[in-house]
C-alpha cells in the first residue's frame, strides 16, 4: 500500500450485485461458490470496464470492501474484467461492521466507499466519521434495486476533484456517462 493515491472501496453485494433488482437490464446472473455457499449474483460484464477506465481516469485505487473478502478476486473480478484487488480483510475483529478494518486500512488516505449497507449501522458511522476526522471521506450509498451507475461515478469523480486539481465543472454526468459507454437508466438523475 505504497501508493499515496485516494482509496475508491467497492462492495459487491449492492453496488456490482443489485440483488434486490429482478432482472436488472445489463446483467447476467451467475452462481457463485463463497464461504462454503452458492449464490445467485447479478453481474454487468462492463463493470470492470468502466471502473478501470474510471481509476486510471480519476487517479484513485480500486480495493475490495466486502464480505466476499478475497472470494471477490475469485468470484466476481474474473467475471467483470477486474485484475485481482487488494482487499481489506475483517475477520472476526469486525465489531465496528466493516469500518474499523477500513479505517485501519485507508491510514489517513482519503477514500470514496460504494455501498448499501451504510443506513444499517448509524451508531458504528457516527464512530468512523468521529475518527476519520478532517480526512476527505465520501460514504456513497447505492441502491441494491439499482447497483451502481454513472451518476454514482460521477458522484465519486466530483468529490476526488473537490480534494483539488482538475475542475470538477466539467465532471457533469452526461460525460460521465460517454466516458463510461452506459445509457441512462432510471433513477441516474
Amino acid at each position: 500500500m505504497g501508493d499515496r493515491k485516494p482509496l475508491l472501496l467497492l462492495d459487491v453485494d449492492g453496488p456490482l450485485n443489485p440483488f434486490r433488482a429482478t432482472k436488472p437490464p445489463g446483467y447476467t446472473m451467475h452462481k457463485q461458490p463463497s464461504m462454503g455457499q452458492t449464490f445467485n449474483v447479478w453481474l454487468n460484464h462492463d463493470h470492470g470496464r468502466v471502473l478501470l477506465d474510471f481509476a486510471d481516469q480519476h487517479d484513485v485505487e480500486l480495493v475490495w470492501c466486502t464480505t466476499w473478502e478475497h472470494d471477490a478476486n475469485v468470484c466476481i473480478g474474473p467475471h467483470i474484467g477486474l485484475p485481482e484487488l487488494p482487499v481489506i480483510e475483517f475477520g472476526f475483529t469486525a465489531h465496528q461492521w466493516k469500518f474499523n478494518a477500513v479505517l485501519e486500512y485507508a491510514a489517513g488516505r482519503p477514500l470514496a466507499w460504494l455501498d448499501d449497507d451504510f443506513p444499517l449501522f448509524p451508531k458504528e458511522r457516527a464512530w468512523f466519521d468521529e475518527q476519520r476526522g478532517d480526512t476527505p471521506t465520501l460514504l456513497h450509498l447505492i441502491s441494491p434495486s439499482v447497483g451502481l451507475t454513472a451518476q454514482d461515478l460521477h458522484t465519486v469523480a466530483a468529490w476526488k476533484y473537490s480534494l483539488g486539481g482538475a475542475n470538477a465543472t466539467s465532471l457533469t454526468p452526461k460525460r460521465v456517462q460517454d466516458a463510461t459507454g452506459w445509457t441512462a437508466r432510471k433513477g441516474d438523475g
